[in-house]
Parts: C-alpha cells; structure tokens; sequence
C-alpha cells in the first residue's frame, strides 16, 4: 500500500468517525477479503444511504457490483446493508443530495456507479441483530 493510500485511509477513518464521511466495508470480489473504503454519503428519509463512486473502474463499486452486502460506519454507528445501483430518477436524486452535502468536493461523484444502501435484514425479517434501522 502506498503512502498516499495509507494518508487517504487514515484521513477517511477520521472522517468517518465525524460523521463528515463513511467507511464502506466491501468483500473483495477477486480476494474475498474485507476491504474498507472511506465515501461521501447523503442520507434518504427511510433509513437508507446514497453513495456514488468518482470513477467506475474504482475497486469498491465493483466489489458491490458482484456482492451487494456490505457494513457501513458513521460516526460511532456502523450497520449492514444491501447496496442496490441505481439507475434514472433515482440515481439523479441521490446524486443531488450528494453533490448538496458536499458542493464542489463530490463534483467527480456519480461519473461511477450510484448506490442505495439499504438496512440488511435477517432471516427473521427484522433488523439484524444489534442494529438500528438508522446509521
């Protein structure tokens, strides 16, 4: 790992545990191995988050792209969720809230993949286990 990726990690983890950003926790679809990644989100109504990659060709939006469940941390709250790519009017609202929340920061944001996180659910039908609806 470079000192660039290690600086971008570390200043993400930060980030994250300010609520400012979160930290997307993917399995690697070649490696199968936890890969952690911090992202800007913005928040929908229901419980659900909204992340969008900078670049396509990104590691964590293909890692979603092949397995769609994923952990998320904002600030002291870390959940599972299914990501679901969005695509239309939906991947325009997302990305409207994005680009609001962080102004000319997430300009690249959306030339990627737009997902939906959405609160994992057990098999029992409800919240897993120790979590909240709400991240």
């Amino acid at each position: 790992m470079g000192i660039s990726t290690t600086i971008n990690r570390f200043l993400g983890e930060r980030l994250a545990a300010s609520g400012r950003m979160a930290v997307v926790e993917t399995t690697g679809r070649r490696s199968g191995q936890a890969r952690r990644t911090p992202v800007g989100f913005a928040k929908g109504p229901g419980g659900e988050v909204w992340i969008g990659a900078g670049r396509a060709e990104s590691h964590w939006p293909r890692n979603l792209l092949a397995n769609p469940g994923c952990r998320v941390r904002i600030g002291r709250e870390e959940h599972s969720y299914r990501a679901e790519e969005l695509t239309g009017s939906e991947r325009e609202h997302a990305l409207a809230a994005i680009h609001a929340k962080y102004g000319e920061r997430a300009a690249r944001v959306g030339t990627g993949p737009v997902f939906v996180l959405r609160p994992a659910l057990s098999l029992a039908g409800g919240i897993e286990a120790g979590q909240s609806a709400v991240a």
